[in-house]
């Protein structure tokens, strides 16, 4: 019975010994710079996919109204042509200054909605990137990395794959299918 007493406690001493090493995955602790792929993160961050089906639903509705107020404008549009030899050039002149108008608004609307999609994007995802930035800064912290650099932004050209944080940060997130962080 002692025999396996000391084996147990052996084991667990072989294992508190090893288990830093094991949960030194990634880059070493000390490395100077890191990278990541946050639109990897982020897409898949929980929350990522609820904030972007519910996007999805507003933006949905602003293109239903563009597409009304683009139809009403060319049906507007052909009635003209349709009409244009029969008009006088008065009604002519007054026909085309209500289709330009028209057009006008639609831009105009247009670029407001898109501003507006703009805003309801960011404001979906705000929550996501701070609690994602949070992450990556404890880790960058934690490992006493100088720089941590995103391959999203297109401005990596080429980098070691041991040097790559993404799991490590997808991980912690607890970010679906990521794979596991305890890999080099």
């Amino acid at each position: 019975m002692s025999y396996l007493r000391h084996i147990g406690r052996a084991a667990a001493v072989l294992l508190l010994s090893v288990s830093p090493v094991l949960g030194q995955d990634g880059p070493p602790v000390g490395t100077t710079f890191v990278y990541l792929n946050s639109a990897d993160i982020i897409q898949s961050t929980p929350g990522s996919a609820e904030a972007q089906r519910t996007f999805d639903r507003e933006i949905a509705d602003m293109r239903t109204e563009l597409q009304t107020q683009a139809s009403a404008v060319d049906s507007l549009l052909r009635d003209y042509q349709r009409q244009e030899a029969l008009l006088s050039p008065q009604a002519k002149d007054q026909k085309q200054g209500e289709i330009r108008t028209l057009q006008g608004n639609l831009e105009t609307r247009r670029q407001e909605m898109e501003t507006q999609a703009g805003q309801r994007q960011q404001e979906l995802l705000r929550p996501i990137l701070e609690r994602v930035s949070g992450v990556i800064e404890t880790i960058r912290s934690e490992r006493n990395y100088a720089m941590v650099f995103d391959i999203s932004t297109e401005g990596v050209v080429a980098a070691d794959p041991s040097l790559d944080i993404t799991d490590i940060v997808k991980a912690r997130l607890g970010a679906a299918d990521s794979t596991a962080a305890a890999q080099p």
